[in-house]
Order: C-alpha cells, then structure tokens, then sequence
C-alpha cells in the first residue's frame, strides 16, 4: 500500500526525501550525460542498438560504469527507453 502523507501538517512536516541507492545514477539527469547520450543516438542515426529500429532516445552502456565502463563515445550505443528497460529488466516503458 502507498504511503499517503497525512492530511493536516504539523508545523515543521516535509515530505521524505527520495534516498538515491546508487551514486553512479546521480550523474544520469545531469546536462552532460544529457548531451553526450545525444550526441551518440545522433552518431548512431537513432537507430537502437538492441532492436535496430528507429527512433532512440537514450544511450546504453556496452560495459557499464559500475564495472569499470567509461562514459566514453566508444562505450555507449543509441538504445530506445523501453529496449534499455527491458535489457536491465526494469519495469515501465
């Protein structure tokens, strides 16, 4: 069951803060991943990587960075969100 805040607030209540479990992952909404993961789907000519359709919109490790993978043009390959979902078997599109 979600947890719902409650419907008065005492006076000092903030809503709990969203603990990050990877400190890798910090760096993936920042400015420079943004426009290296563009940079590579525009060298792949947004072609995905795992489906060979097109249309991607994000970049995929070859080796991942918590195994030593480089955030390097060489490493990353132009993958749609879902294809990238689905090789990590996370959950969503």
């Amino acid at each position: 069951m979600p947890w719902k805040p409650p419907l008065h607030r005492p006076p000092g209540w903030r809503p709990a803060k969203r603990v990050r479990t990877d400190k890798l992952d910090k760096s993936y909404g920042a400015q420079a991943w943004r426009k290296l993961a563009a940079s590579v789907v525009a060298r792949d000519g947004g072609i995905c990587h795992v489906c060979g359709l097109p249309g991607a919109d994000t970049a995929h490790h070859l080796i991942e960075r918590r195994q030593g993978g480089a955030d390097h043009p060489d490493n990353l390959r132009a993958i749609h969100r879902g294809c990238h979902n689905r090789l990590h078997r996370r959950r969503g599109v």
